[in-house]
């Protein structure tokens, strides 16, 4: 709703939690239609003539079987990111456990999202040594964690959360927890003023980092 453009989401995370799920819209096509030279539907983004075009996102949609690559071959990443990029200005990935080795290679940033609990600190920490021990230590770097759910009773779980991030990280942001999100029935207008600021405060953290990339390109979630 803050671009003139639309973002494309596209959803390798398939399960009951996924973007294409949970989003208030249908996919406007699959990653298949997508590599087969498919236009999504609502016209051209940035198109002038398509009424949608502003305060848009696009959700594409990948493979319905959590067991399967959405597509077989690492090269085919490299396929869909020169693809989506003709289409779309930003384009973030959310991808499933399959897909995360695979597509590394194509972010220019990363969003790490740890939920406020005790298991955060551990998960933070393995991730990270993760990407550096697989020589993705720059990628790390330049990454922006999300504590997820914070509350006055996860303060605690954050701080050591944030302990284990700091210094690891281009920057850390907190999502206050929020009833309307965690009954899966929120959309921006219903946030309540402090997720709405958090997430409006992650976007320009995002942005910004884009803005200092040499070739700005999408995000991986």
């Amino acid at each position: 709703a803050l671009r003139e453009d639309p973002v494309a989401a596209i959803d390798l995370n398939p399960g009951h939690a996924s973007l294409s799920r949970q989003a208030q819209t249908a996919p406007v096509l699959t990653v298949a239609d997508l590599m087969a030279g498919a236009a999504p539907a609502g016209g051209r983004p940035g198109d002038p003539d398509d009424p949608g075009h502003k305060a848009r996102l696009d959700i594409i949609a990948g493979d319905a079987d959590p067991a399967s690559p959405t597509l077989p071959d690492d090269h085919d990443y490299q396929r869909l990111a020169r693809r989506v990029s003709r289409r779309y200005q930003l384009t973030l990935i959310d991808p499933g456990a399959a897909e995360v080795t695979r597509i590394l290679g194509t972010a220019d940033q990363l969003v790490l999202v740890a939920p406020a609990s005790s298991d955060a600190p551990r998960s933070l920490g393995m991730t990270q040594e993760w990407l550096g021990g697989h020589g993705y230590g720059d990628l790390s770097q330049r990454a922006v964690t999300v504590v997820n759910g914070v509350s006055k009773a996860s303060l605690h779980d954050v701080e050591q959360a944030e302990a284990v991030a700091r210094g690891r990280c281009r920057a850390i942001v907190r999502i206050p927890w929020d009833d309307n999100l965690a009954a899966g029935t929120a959309d921006a207008s219903s946030l309540r003023p402090q997720a709405r600021h958090a997430y409006t405060a992650l976007a320009g953290v995002l942005i910004a980092g884009l803005a200092a990339a040499p070739v700005p390109r999408k995000v991986l979630q």
